[in-house]
């Protein structure tokens, strides 16, 4: 019995080291894909984004949220082997609705102009993929806030533009035509975003309960290189 256990033992081990060297001799896909100065693709996504909205006195604000869509394109430029530079234009649809104590809710929709400055750390890969660590810092300007004329009042409760700080991680996944990678990143916004409506009847309980509002994001992306 212990003779047929030694076997048993020695086969199993054989199987566990083939299926490591198996592993470790998989061929690489784009091998010269990393050594590229440059190299450029899109991105597209969904965004969930909200606020945190900070209420005068006894004031209740309440929000609902929903997903939106991101389209980006993507620009690279390699700094060292692990360490990248990327420049991400693009487009951001999102609604939100926003209501004060026990008022209507208000329908908010903006449509941002997203330009993301992103560091990307990328550890060395494993086989045919390769963890990676992004930070940077995103502009953004929505094109539906501020003193727009003959558009409705509720979208001026938001100034237009707002910077966010931007952290997050994904995976690269390296196929035998294109590079795919699966993001997910967390802004928050650095200004305060509320705009006071003034006089403007339909909005007096906003104009008397509302001190600050301050967005945040998040995203989760497909990119293509």
């Amino acid at each position: 019995m212990a003779h047929m256990k030694g076997k048993l033992l020695i086969v199993l081990l054989m199987g566990f080291s083939i299926s490591v060297y198996s592993q470790k001799a998989k061929p690489p896909n784009l091998v010269l894909f990393d050594y590229q100065q440059f190299h450029f693709g899109y991105s597209v996504g969904i965004n969930y984004m909200g606020f945190t909205a900070l209420p005068i006195d006894d004031y209740t604000i309440n929000l609902k949220q929903y997903p939106g869509l991101n389209i980006n394109l993507v620009t690279n430029y390699r700094l060292n082997k692990n360490l990248d530079i990327r420049f991400l234009p693009g487009i951001q649809f999102s609604q939100r609705d926003l209501s004060i104590n026990s008022s209507e809710p208000w329908k908010i929709e903006s449509v941002y102009i997203d330009l993301p400055i992103d560091l990307k750390y990328r550890a060395d890969r494993i086989n045919n993929y390769a963890p990676y660590l992004i930070a940077g810092i995103a502009p953004r300007i929505d094109l539906t806030g501020g003193e727009i004329q003959n558009w409705r009042a509720v979208q001026r409760l938001l100034k237009p533009f707002d910077i966010y700080p931007e952290l997050g991680f994904g995976f690269d996944f390296y196929l035998q035509e294109v590079k795919l990678a699966a993001e997910l990143k967390f802004s928050v916004g650095l200004l305060n975003i509320y705009q006071n409506p003034g006089t403007d009847p339909a909005y007096q309980l906003f104009a008397q309960g509302v001190d600050r509002i301050l967005s945040r994001m998040v995203i989760l992306a497909i990119h293509v290189e």
